[in-house]
């Protein structure tokens, strides 16, 4: 997909790795049609296509903390049976990317799921021989409890119907951890509950040399929604989703955050200042 765009966080070193970038988000927000679009001029030229449709990105995240590598979020996946019709059997060069930026799979130790939606879980396993196999053989797969129940729900609307390709293999070769509200990983990096998106929404921190950078996955997908932090998306429990998005975006403006977003689709990381009105700005670094 191009370059890799790179962030230091003290000692810590994080790497986007892009699966794919994509146009159109009205089956997933559904006010993000073009005639509405239109009436938000900064969205131009970066954020729309030729068309107005909306501009978004999947990608992962690889932390690099001395000898440890922590991959987060792992995209959408190839020859995923998916009920997305373009996700649908994807073809995609991520993982000779992966390599192509310098790592192996045996060198990831930790896998964070920040919640168990389709084009976060993707690359957990991969196809070979016919048979789903642990991407990263090495790894740890760390997902919030509260997830993995919903997963194991009848509601379509909770429960992951690709269980069966990207999580199974995980449990029958012992991988998958399940954690709490919070959980420190070490090196500086943890985990902390979000909700809102989905029950066991977790976002992650990373903390070192006197910085602070978060990744707060589909709490905050974009700079649309630091703009505009009221507009809510695909998510489970959207006041809650609104409220807590306020108040992280409060920390991260107090706080001086560098803030990596998920799906937007330039460089990702910005800090949070406000405007002469008191709105929220994201300004990238």
């Amino acid at each position: 997909m191009g370059d890799f765009l790179t962030w230091q966080v003290g000692d810590v070193k994080i790497t986007r790795i892009q699966e794919s970038e994509e146009s159109g988000l009205e089956w997933v927000l559904k006010d993000a049609v073009p005639e509405n679009l239109k009436t938000i001029p900064w969205l131009a030229p970066h954020f729309v296509d030729a068309e107005w449709e909306a501009a978004w990105s999947i990608h992962a995240l690889v932390l690099e903390l001395g000898s440890r590598r922590i991959i987060v979020d792992t995209c959408v996946g190839n020859d995923k049976n998916l009920p997305v019709k373009f996700w649908n059997k994807l073809q995609t060069s991520f993982l000779d990317d992966f390599h192509r930026a310098g790592f192996t799979r045996d060198s990831i130790d930790t896998v964070l799921c920040t919640h168990l939606h389709v084009d976060h879980v993707g690359w957990n396993t991969c196809l070979e021989d016919g048979v789903w196999r642990p991407t990263f053989p090495n790894a740890r797969y760390i997902v919030h409890e509260a997830e993995w129940k919903a997963a194991l729900e009848p509601d379509p609307r909770s429960a992951a119907a690709y269980r069966g390709e990207d999580f199974l293999p995980l449990e029958k070769e012992g991988l998958l951890e399940l954690v709490g509200d919070s959980r420190d990983l070490g090196d500086g990096v943890s985990v902390v509950r979000t909700g809102g998106h989905t029950g066991g929404h977790l976002m992650v921190v990373v903390e070192s040399g006197g910085e602070t950078a978060v990744y707060p996955a589909d709490l905050i997908p974009s700079r649309y929604h630091v703009r505009l932090p009221y507009v809510a998306g695909i998510d489970l429990f959207p006041l809650e989703v609104i409220e807590e998005k306020k108040k992280l975006l409060e920390r991260a403006e107090q706080e001086n955050w560098l803030l990596i977003l998920d799906h937007d689709v330039l460089g990702n990381v910005g800090r949070v200042t406000k405007d002469h009105r008191g709105r929220f700005v994201f300004k990238d670094v």
